[in-house]
């Protein structure tokens, strides 16, 4: 029988062959998981703590929570210039748009856009992009990681990653990871 199942798998694709490796070893976990609650659960009597006396006990204290390493109006801020950066970023990208049109990025970027780049399609050039989402996590008081779901009517969405970095006051675009 295991000859059986091993040769079907080997007919998969790759991609195909690791996801149901990966749903079945989650199956076994899985099973394996319920038979040792229901073996414990049937085992024995249930043990009880022994019984405290009010004044043997020490009151808890809950711990400290650290403050967010970027503000919350900064992450608003931030977020702000995200979105403008996204809005002629993804003009510029599509060939509708000029590298020097995109605001809210720092000098280096700028001229990083402003490099020779890979020519467009016909197909790419006809697609209209457009921001799903923008999520921003803060990591230290001057980062910001921003990741985009851009929908641009092609076969699937795709993340931008970029970052934003605080300097003299302003946030700026100051690297595009993907996309």
């Amino acid at each position: 029988m295991s000859d059986l199942v091993l040769a079907a798998l080997e007919r998969l694709p790759a991609r195909v062959r690791r996801f149901v490796v990966a749903v079945g070893a989650l199956l076994a976990l899985g099973a394996v998981m319920a038979a040792l609650t229901l073996t414990a659960s049937r085992g024995g009597q249930e043990r009880r703590p022994a019984p405290q006396h009010p004044a043997a006990t020490v009151p808890r204290t809950s711990p400290r929570r650290l403050p967010p390493p970027v503000s919350t109006a900064a992450m608003l801020q931030a977020r702000r210039v995200a979105k403008r950066f996204l809005a002629g970023y993804l003009a510029f990208a599509y060939g509708r748009g000029s590298a020097r049109a995109v605001r809210g990025i720092t000098q280096t970027l700028r001229r990083q856009l402003l490099s020779p780049r890979a020519q467009l399609t016909p197909v790419e050039r006809r697609r209209r992009p457009r921001v799903a989402s923008v999520q921003t996590v803060g990591t230290t008081p001057v980062f910001v990681v921003a990741t985009a779901v851009i929908d641009d009517g092609g076969f699937a969405r795709y993340r931008l990653r970029f970052t934003l970095s605080r300097s003299a006051g302003r946030w700026a675009v100051s690297s595009v990871e993907e996309g």
